[in-house]
């Protein structure tokens, strides 16, 4: 499977992009996490950029919104923030699950890649993962599996293995204890220095929080 292929089946995601993935009535651990024991140090929070304003983005990799984030704000601040080192950029895994079916392995694989490819201070190759994840929506397993063997240098057969035993359960779980303590009841939730943006699928908005909080 190759990138082109991936990135054609978008389309469905952007109608919607705007409504957010909320939880409806608060949010409720997911029946896969239930019972997992959350292990907030078991990988190290994927970041990006070492600038003093800190920008902490909350997702469901299957949310619509989530991948809207992905497609069109994420560059704008990769491109205008992260590669000057004008802010530091923090994943957390929010899964509420947006797809019942395939919030959590997307995120659990993501964790993987970054496991077999990353340090406790460099996110390997995770974010270029969980883009391309992105992009092709809600990949069944078979397809996360593949988009690793595609588009990294990781050995896909670790990604094969996380999913089969839910290896980065423990993880995911931590992150949603530590999102809903945080009052996060949506996804994307974008946090500048801790004060929540207002919309944030939008680039310009969260530059200027940044801009004005250095």
């Amino acid at each position: 499977m190759n990138r082109r292929s991936f990135l054609t089946v978008t389309a469905a995601t952007g109608s919607v992009a705007l409504a957010g993935c909320s939880a409806l009535f608060g949010a409720s651990l997911p029946d896969e996490l239930d019972g997992v024991d959350s292990d907030p140090d078991q990988l190290p929070t994927p970041t990006v950029g070492s600038g003093t304003v800190s920008i902490d983005v909350y997702e469901d990799l299957a949310c619509p919104s989530c991948q809207e984030f992905q497609a069109a704000v994420f560059p704008e601040l990769e491109a205008r923030l992260l590669e000057d080192d004008g802010a530091t950029y923090r994943h957390h895994d929010f899964p509420l699950p947006a797809d019942e079916e395939r919030s959590i392995p997307m995120a659990n694989a993501a964790r993987a890649v970054q496991s077999a490819s990353g340090t406790e201070d460099d996110p390997g190759e995770f974010f270029g993962y969980k883009r391309f994840a992105m992009d092709a929506g809600t990949p069944s397993d078979e397809e996360l599996v593949e988009i690793a063997d595609a588009e990294t240098d990781v050995d896909p057969s670790v990604v094969e293995n996380a999913l089969e035993e839910n290896t980065y359960y423990p993880t995911l779980a931590a992150g949603w204890v530590d999102a809903d303590d945080r009052g996060v009841d949506r996804t994307p939730t974008v946090f500048v220095d801790d004060e929540e943006v207002e919309d944030p699928l939008d680039a310009d908005e969260i530059i200027t929080m940044v801009e004005d909080t250095v």
